[in-house]
């Protein structure tokens, strides 16, 4: 029998029986050697919600039993304990711990809570830097799968009705809704939608929309023009992330200068000499 259907009728035998454990509790689904492979710990390496499948483990079965050997090989030879590999593992050390302390100190932090007032204050303070860039439009959308529905529901909203209500009265048939939405000609799909926005009066209910999706009705609550400036509603996300980099950054700086205030320091290179090289202090 071919090795490697050998081993996968192996392992389906261990996978079914679920009963061959080893004194840790683990299940083994190789060896090489003296080193033994479990099934657990290729489910903790699998990147996978689901029970890998057999050929999963099969496939990590192999790449571990390459991996082992070329690592056993070269610590034979002693690569492992070169001055070269290990200063590289010093520097790997050294910037894991690092970030490790950042991500403590630094990163963890929750700096995505912003109040209305901090975002408010931000686009007041920078106001000029939100020039659109494009045409945009707040808008809401319902999608049916034919016209009659489309219309029934058009008509609903014309005779008064408001929209939120008229969309809980047709919920039945609507295949899918958008409130309240920005889109610009780039985002809003599909390419219809947007060529009626652009033509609709604002507040104006359009007609049935015919599209390969089924029938839309849309209708605009504002448009903004290339050239003006956004609403802060339109770049509120925008913002939030531009002061969780703020914050983050004061962090980081107080965190060095809190850091360099429990060491003492010198620097012995004053500027550059004459000939562009550091100028070392005597």
């Amino acid at each position: 029998m071919n090795p490697s259907k050998f081993l996968l009728t192996a392992l389906f035998v261990v996978l079914a029986a679920g009963c061959s454990k080893t004194e840790s509790g683990k299940t083994p689904v190789a060896r090489l050697d003296n080193k033994t492979l479990a099934l657990e710990e290729i489910r903790a390496h699998i990147d996978t919600s689901y029970e890998p499948s057999p050929a999963q483990i099969q496939q990590y079965i192999q790449r571990w039993f390459t991996e082992e050997s070329l690592y056993r090989e070269a610590v034979e030879r002693g690569l492992d304990r070169s001055d070269e590999m290990n200063q590289k593992v010093e520097d790997v050390r050294r910037q894991l711990t690092i970030n490790a302390l950042l991500d403590k100190e630094v990163y963890s932090q929750q700096l995505s809570i912003f109040s209305s007032q901090d975002i408010r204050q931000y686009y007041d303070a920078h106001i000029k830097e939100f020039d659109l860039m494009h045409d945009i439009a707040l808008v809401s959308y319902v999608l049916f799968k034919n016209r009659d529905a489309a219309t029934e529901f058009r008509n609903l909203v014309l005779k008064g009705t408001p929209w939120s209500s008229a969309v809980i009265q047709q919920e039945s048939s609507i295949l899918m809704r958008v409130d309240s939405s920005y889109q610009t000609q780039a985002t809003f799909m599909p390419a219809e939608l947007w060529r009626v926005a652009t033509k609709v009066a604002i507040r104006e209910l359009s007609f049935p929309i015919n599209t390969d999706n089924g029938y839309y009705i849309l209708v605009v609550w504002k448009f903004v023009k290339q050239g003006q400036t956004a609403e802060v509603q339109m770049v509120e996300q925008e913002i939030r992330g531009r002061l969780t980099v703020e914050r983050r950054r004061k962090l980081f700086d107080q965190l060095i200068q809190n850091l360099r205030a429990k060491h003492a320091i010198e620097v012995f290179v004053n500027s550059t000499s004459d000939s562009g090289k550091p100028k070392i202090e005597e």
